[in-house]
């Protein structure tokens, strides 16, 4: 799953994952369990260290950052917005222009001592803010918050004398701008010692603010090339102690003992931490397991403390009749969804009202009915065909989009559906002997409920001519933003209540001419941008939800895809690890860390 970053719009979705609150730092009480390990399960493989790239924005990677991050809030289980002070402040300065100060507070280090500063606050904003990516090469930095809240401030912040603050002048007010800017997983003295090893610390941040300053583009591409990819462990055989020490450096409670890629990341306690509580797990292992019942066997039987996934009727009921196992269940803020790729290689050349009209005759075909039913009823008896873009079946506004949106055409019998697409085709030409060929992108292999949609979808879309044909595949991540298919297919998970999210996920910068960065369609519509621009503004409740409409109406007049539900929330954990509480905002398992104990 994708989490869409508001600070881009934050991310994913945080800003980014920011760490932990404004809580007292406690140690382990005397005579507590000494069991100190925790073995942590997950469906989804961890590709990166680093989380805020377009290609490893998922939520394992956040869950991980999250876990290695400290900053200025986080967000609890309720949800709200938890101001983290023994991090640092910020606060508005002036309205006009609007100008926010940033401050870290003195004698914080990262993971090997090196004092968190101003310098790796300037960090976040050169990858997040679109201001250094250089003409020739159109963009230096893949960040996956590129075109957010930053991308408003246009001058380059000034830091302080002592190197603690940093002042951000923005060109408009973002009504984001509390999730703007955070101290990312990442140093900037660690990222330039990947470029340049020789350089002390010190020498490393003098060598970063000076590129910042003069944008000299020659080292900044030089170092926007290690942050885009090497953090990366997918394609390597990951990272440890006998790995560049540079890459494993954190901020957070804990810091990174090992990667592993496709099978596991070791995390221990970071002993520099001291911006939060301090947790008395010592040690995490991130798991991975696809299989949703060979996860619930592995806790049954005592290798494993603690998981989360995409659970399926099955590794439920098996969970619930575990003696020893605590069976969550929780709504999340995690949507399915199937969209068009309108650079992909069905469309190129097509006249667009010719296009359009195929991308609804396929849009009609997916049953969306049949995999609520079949698939999610089954683990969330509540389950129910979602119909809007922005907002969930649970929030207010969400009965009048829906009424309002376009969505209808997609509702109603799914054979009235198939008969309306078979007109579509036929009117093209298509017919039993002469299909559309639509590719498939749907997520990595052993994602069991993604595999069932496909199949259904596919055997429906047969049915209006149209050979719509796909395979899982390990690296779709990466893929997404690829014009190698036609269709993707996955999910979205907000890390943040900042009603300008959508803005990221459907939007267009029409200064720029470029997508925002949570938009992987290639979709363009004027009006829709407009609309979520408005966003960004200080708008009431009504004007939040007349700007949703407007941009949903364009949406589904482009057949720009279809939602298909809101994710049931289930977890588990052996009953003997105590404190687990999910939320519904990204990252949902892992938020209050520093409660879990045995």
């Amino acid at each position: 799953m994708k989490a869409p970053r508001i600070a881009r719009a934050i991310a994913v979705a945080a800003v980014g994952a920011l760490a932990v609150a404004g809580l007292s730092a406690v140690a382990a009480p005397a005579g507590a369990a000494t069991r100190t390990l925790v073995r942590f399960v997950t469906s989804n493989a961890p590709t990166s260290i680093n989380a805020g790239t377009q290609d490893t924005n998922l939520t394992v990677n956040n869950d991980i950052s999250y876990l290695v991050s400290t900053g200025f809030q986080y967000y609890n289980n309720k949800p709200e917005l938890v101001k983290n002070t023994k991090f640092g402040t910020f606060k508005v300065l002036k309205q006009s222009p609007f100008t926010v100060q940033y401050t870290i507070n003195k004698g914080l280090t990262w993971s090997d001592g090196t004092p968190i500063d101003a310098a790796d606050l300037m960090l976040t904003y050169v990858h997040a803010s679109g201001q250094f990516n250089d003409d020739a090469t159109k963009t230096l930095w893949d960040s996956a918050s590129a075109g957010g809240v930053l991308s408003d401030a246009s001058k380059t912040p000034k830091i302080s004398a002592d190197g603690q603050s940093l002042t951000l002048v923005y060109d408009k007010f973002n009504s984001s701008w509390e999730l703007g800017l955070d101290v990312s997983s990442l140093p900037a003295h660690g990222l330039v010692r990947l470029a340049y090893p020789t350089d002390s610390p010190a020498v490393a941040k003098a060598r970063f603010l000076q590129a910042v300053q003069e944008k000299d583009f020659k080292v900044l591409k030089k170092l926007a090339d290690k942050w885009n990819t090497a953090y990366n462990i997918l394609d390597t055989k990951g990272v440890d102690s006998s790995t560049n020490p540079n890459l494993l450096i954190t901020s957070g409670a804990y810091k990174i003992k090992s990667a592993v890629a496709n099978q596991s990341v070791t995390l221990v306690r970071n002993d520099k931490y001291k911006s939060g509580p301090i947790p008395t797990i010592k040690t995490i292992q991130v798991k991975v397991v696809e299989d949703s019942t060979a996860a619930a066997q592995a806790l049954a039987n005592g290798e494993i403390d603690l998981l989360e996934g995409q659970a399926t009727a099955d590794s439920v009921a098996a969970l619930k009749k575990q003696a020893g196992t605590a069976v969550y269940g929780y709504g999340t803020a995690i949507y399915e969804h199937i969209d068009i790729k309108f650079n992909g290689p069905a469309w190129k050349g097509m006249p667009a009202a010719k296009a359009a009209d195929l991308r609804k005759a396929f849009l009609l075909t997916v049953p969306r009915e049949d995999i609520v039913n079949n698939l999610v009823k089954p683990v969330s008896s509540k389950a129910v065909v979602m119909n809007s873009f922005t907002t969930f079946p649970s929030e207010p506004g969400y009965a009048k989009i829906v009424a309002n949106n376009g969505s209808k055409a997609y509702t109603g019998a799914i054979s009235s559906r198939i008969a309306e697409a078979q007109k579509i085709m036929t009117k093209y030409g298509y017919s039993a002997t002469n299909k559309l060929e639509l590719k498939l992108l749907f997520g990595r292999p052993g994602n069991e409920r993604r595999e069932a949609e496909a199949k259904l979808m596919i055997a429906s879309a047969a049915k209006a001519y149209i050979d719509l044909s796909g395979s899982a595949n390990a690296k779709w991540s990466s893929a997404l933003d690829a014009a190698s298919h036609d269709v993707q297919f996955f999910a979205w998970a907000k890390t943040s209540t900042a009603v300008a999210s959508p803005r990221e996920t459907y939007g267009w910068n029409l200064d720029t001419d470029e997508a925002l960065g949570g938009n992987y369609t290639a979709y363009k519509s004027v009006a829709a941008s407009k609309a979520l621009d408005k966003l960004t503004g200080k708008l009431d409740a009504a004007g939040v939800q007349d700007a949703y409409l407007a941009a949903e109406k364009e949406l589904y007049k482009d057949a720009y895809g279809l939602l298909l539900f809101q994710h049931p929330g289930v977890a588990a954990a052996t009953k003997a690890l105590k404190n687990v509480k999910p939320g519904p905002l990204s990252p949902s398992i892992v938020w209050n860390y520093w409660e879990w104990k045995f």
